[in-house]
């Protein structure tokens, strides 16, 4: 055997596994296989996350369309559905920045925290899901930075960055923080001392 049949012979042995890894798998887990028919072509899925634990009955997307920007879906799946619904449908920005899952109301239901960008400014909206499983805007706002932090009794303020616009010609830009908390019924600028 020449040498270079043997060389050949020697890398289809050793591609042959990593070939194998890269095949795509197939997945029992029901929420991916409802992901993959609600998929278009030339969709991007940037984040898939289950809402409940242990379950795969609602998950977060976030979509890139092949033409236009990414969009959050909130897909319900079950209920003898053959397709999963879109049960919640938000564009808040140019660019998807993070999804966070956190009982920020403190009444034992974690919300959806969803961050984006928008030109300079970042923006965040709160969602909750309503007794009629569809999903509620509890805060929506932006600004040119926004904190996640924790005030008294460990309860979840945004604090807000954003320009003012009250600098005097020539003058370096002014900015100004909000913070807001929520009153047990809408999150509400709270003074700052």
């Amino acid at each position: 055997m020449s040498e270079g049949r043997l060389h050949a012979r020697m890398a289809a042995v050793l591609l042959l596994p990593a070939m194998a890894a890269c095949a795509p798998a197939t997945t029992d887990d029901p929420a991916v296989r409802a992901l993959e028919r609600v998929l278009r072509p030339g969709d991007r899925l940037v984040l898939a996350r289950a809402l409940e634990s242990g379950k795969g009955n609602r998950i977060a997307a976030v979509l890139q369309p092949a033409a236009g920007k990414p969009e959050l879906r909130v897909y319900e799946l079950g209920d003898g559905r053959a397709e999963p619904a879109v049960v919640h449908r938000s564009q808040q920005g140019d660019l998807f920045r993070n999804l966070v899952l956190e009982d920020v109301t403190g009444d034992g239901q974690e919300e959806i925290l969803a961050t984006w960008t928008g030109g300079q400014l970042e923006i965040l909206e709160v969602l909750s899901r309503v007794p009629d499983g569809t999903y509620a805007t509890l805060f929506h706002n932006g600004g040119q930075a926004i904190e996640r932090r924790y005030g008294s009794g460990g309860v979840v303020e945004f604090w807000i960055t954003s320009r003012t616009y009250e600098e005097a010609p020539g003058q370096p830009s002014t900015y100004a923080v909000a913070v807001y908390r929520w009153d047990g019924k809408a999150f509400s600028e709270i003074p700052r001392h």
